[in-house]
């Protein structure tokens, strides 16, 4: 296991301190009936060209419609959860499914046989899932249809490996377009790209950022409410917080920790979170398991645990090698 020095970790942290600057408006409260849309609208408009079910999981959390999220099954709490709190169908200006990349050649040669001449108007593509030749065009894509910024998510060691991004990134760079590749989504912060960014604020999607309300009964402490900022871009972050409402905290030792980072990874693994299982050279662990971290990371600080937040990030960014 590689061991990781502060400086790491200190980074990690500023990165997270930019998500709580920049989303300074209202979270949606789950456990809290709303009667009308808390987010939105945006003046932004979004493409999604995307393949397999990360991709649709990420259209159906942005859209809200009601009874997309099957997870919660009988316990759904519906306008107490997210439904109706909402919702950015106006936004997305196309949906562009694909082909999955096994079912296409190993090489494309002229990536226009699966992708349009031109897009649609837009300021962002959102993009998952595609063969690495059609990663390859995107740039270009972009370019020719006057689109500012690109954001890749990849769930998947296969997904747009490093040097593919590293190759689209010098392209945008050249072209002046934002480009961001989070591995697991759900690292996604602001980067000091004006477009990226306001995607971030405006739909809410990234790093999971969340407040705990909290009530004392005897020497139990119970979770009420939930507030959620920003969710990462599949909803699992909504499952999760539905989960853990009620839960019950009779005091922070090592002990009571342990039980409630196995609650959280539980429900996280349940949702389901669809990041492959399979090892990642470029993160030296699983991209699940890196989701499963970040997502303990957001009830250490909601709970402002400061100490045990640094040590999850720790061990999160530490290098595990395959057995």
């Amino acid at each position: 296991m590689q061991r990781i020095n502060n400086e790491s970790i200190r980074r990690e942290l500023q990165k997270d301190k930019k998500l709580l600057e920049l989303l300074n408006g209202k979270p949606v409260i789950v456990g809290e009936f709303n009667e009308k849309a808390v987010w939105g609208p945006s003046n932004l408009k979004v493409i999604l060209i995307f393949s397999g079910d990360y991709g649709l999981r990420v259209l159906e959390n942005m859209v809200n419609s009601t009874g997309h999220c099957i997870s919660c099954g009988h316990l759904c709490i519906e306008r107490q959860c997210k439904y109706g709190k909402y919702g950015f169908a106006e936004n997305i200006e196309s949906v562009i499914e694909m082909k999955n990349p096994q079912e296409l050649p190993d090489v494309i040669d002229d990536p226009y046989k699966y992708l349009p001449q031109k897009l649609p108007s837009a300021d962002i593509v959102l993009a998952t899932g595609l063969h690495s030749d059609i990663y390859m065009e995107l740039p270009n894509l972009l370019r020719k249809s006057d689109i500012k910024a690109l954001i890749i998510f990849r769930e998947d060691p296969k997904d747009a490996p490093y040097g593919v991004v590293r190759e689209i990134r010098e392209e945008c760079e050249s072209y002046g377009i934002e480009f961001e590749a989070p591995k697991p989504s759900c690292t996604l912060r602001p980067c000091n790209k004006q477009v990226i960014d306001q995607f971030i604020k405006d739909f809410r999607l990234g790093k999971p950022l969340i407040e705990i309300e909290m009530a004392k009964i005897a020497n139990i402490k119970k979770i009420t409410a939930i507030k959620i900022y920003t969710s990462a871009p599949c909803g699992t972050t909504w499952y999760v917080a539905r989960q853990m409402l009620n839960y019950e905290i009779s005091n922070l030792n090592e002990s009571e920790l342990e039980k409630m980072y196995d609650y959280i990874a539980l429900h996280h693994h349940a949702a389901p979170c669809i990041g492959s299982m399979n090892y990642d050279t470029e993160l030296g662990d699983t991209v699940l398991h890196w989701g499963s971290y970040i997502e303990r990371e957001a009830y250490l600080r909601a709970l402002g645990l400061n100490r045990e937040l640094e040590k999850t990030i720790r061990k999160r960014l530490e290098r595990k090698y395959p057995t």
